[in-house]
């Protein structure tokens, strides 16, 4: 049987609708941030472009600031400009060049948005963090800003929590998009599953992304499993507290500090569990590439999207005794491994690359012909077949409840609150002599939960 690469199957779809219909013109898409260096961020503008670029449809380009030493790759024919926060330069750059659509990652700014809708642009804003993230960092009054959403014409969000967050408040224009996977896990091979080494991708000196809690697992996995080793894989360089923590639990021959590669493919492939330790996240890129290659995964119970429980084994956030039971179950048992890992690589066929990028194109045609109607369709189809409503909740609420519990800067704020848009507009943080967050941030910042 003759199967083409799933890239060239889109092209040629593409170019039988465009034979059809020779006069329609391609759309242009810019994706606009600052660097395509490797962050998660990076990830999604380089994957997502180079799908959309396949498809024929549109013409793809990058408003970026000065290339880093370490960037993702992307295709030789999306056009890159070097203009980020030039103003002069992207007012030519649209006056030569057709962009009918400008993508923003994490740029919220009124005058940003409205410089780009004063060119004929519509605006499409997106938000790669998650609403938690900002809580566990100590940033609540930056809420009071998100009546910015208005000035963009759809907000993209990528995280569960913040799309039902967003959707209480009463904005209309958010839609939720899930993000495309890195590695078609249809065309790479699974990983082997036959070791017992263990993976963490991202970023070490990120508190949110809770690796303490995976080192401290690791000290009970070993009494059980004594050969198993967890490969912490990163460029990050500030990973000193983690190297003393590893020391002080006598865990160097078990831990290994790998820095940071693009080739994942032979790493996961040598692994046989996927780790994820994050406190809050959003649509992780390192996750779904996990999965792509066949892993099963163990982390804290944070949402993602509905479909996403599949081969993902969740426990309580900041349960290190239940991070090393379910791994030690893992380890132990290749049968049982192998049938999560299969359920973590399936579970990625509701993720379809095609589809996703179907999802774009129709989102950038209901903006360009000004169609709420067909906007709110969309809406709907994506709901009913990403997103949970009651999973979504149940995760809001219980983050909600475990930072009430830390005293986390919440403490004279409610759920019903941070569900108030009138609120929002005024909130301030609360007085700091009710506020005791050393079990989570300060000078016990590495320390236990």
């Amino acid at each position: 049987m003759n199967i083409k690469p799933l890239g060239d199957a889109i092209k040629s779809m593409s170019d039988e609708i465009l034979e059809q219909n020779p006069t329609k013109k391609k759309i242009g898409i810019a994706f606009l941030y600052s660097t395509l260096s490797a962050n998660g961020i990076g990830r999604f503008i380089t994957v997502t472009a180079k799908y959309l670029q396949r498809t024929g449809k549109y013409n793809i380009y990058f408003i970026t600031g000065k290339p880093y030493n370490r960037e993702f790759s992307y295709d030789p024919q999306i056009k890159r400009f070097i203009a980020y926060n030039n103003y002069t330069l992207m007012r030519n750059i649209s006056k030569y060049e057709k962009i009918d659509v400008v993508v923003l990652q994490n740029v919220l700014a009124p005058s940003v948005v409205k410089f780009h809708r004063n060119l004929g642009q519509k605006v499409i804003c997106m938000f790669h963090g998650c609403f938690f993230s900002a809580m566990y960092g100590n940033h609540v009054t930056s809420y009071k800003n998100w009546n910015q959403f208005d000035y963009c014409d759809s907000f993209v969000f990528i995280a569960a929590d913040d799309y039902y967050f967003y959707k209480r408040l009463g904005f209309k224009n958010e839609i939720f998009v899930p993000n495309l996977y890195t590695y078609d896990p249809h065309e790479i091979k699974s990983s082997n599953l036959t070791t017992h080494n263990i993976v963490i991708l991202g970023r070490l000196n990120d508190f949110i992304k809770g690796v303490k809690y995976a080192i401290r697992a690791m000290k009970i996995i070993v009494k059980e499993v004594p050969d198993a080793k967890l490969y912490l894989v990163s460029s990050d360089s500030r990973v000193q507290h983690l190297k003393n923590l590893t020391r002080d639990l006598n865990l160097s021959k078990n831990i290994v500090f790998k820095g940071g590669t693009f080739n994942l493919t032979e790493l996961f492939y040598n692994c046989s569990v996927h780790m994820y330790t994050s406190l809050s996240e959003a649509f992780p890129m390192a996750l779904i590439e996990g999965k792509a290659h066949g892993m099963p995964v163990v982390g804290f119970d944070v949402p993602y999207s509905n479909p996403y429980q599949q081969g993902f084994i969740g426990v309580d956030l900041f349960d290190v005794e239940g991070l090393a039971r379910e791994t030690i179950k893992l380890l132990k048992d290749y049968d049982y491994r192998k049938r999560k890992g299969e359920e973590a690589k399936k579970s990625l066929d509701v993720f379809k690359i095609d589809d996703v990028v179907n999802l774009w194109g129709r989102l950038c045609d209901s903006l360009l012909s000004n169609d709420r109607e067909d906007y709110r369709k969309l809406q709907d189809e994506i709901e009913k077949k990403y997103w949970h409503d009651a999973e979504a909740r149940k995760h809001f609420e219980t983050h909600f409840n475990i930072l009430l519990q830390h005293d986390y800067n919440l403490t004279c704020h409610s759920l019903d609150n941070f569900t108030d848009i009138n609120y929002l507009k005024t909130i301030s943080k609360c007085n700091s002599s009710n506020i005791n967050m050393k079990t989570i941030t300060g000078t016990n910042y590495y320390g236990k939960p």
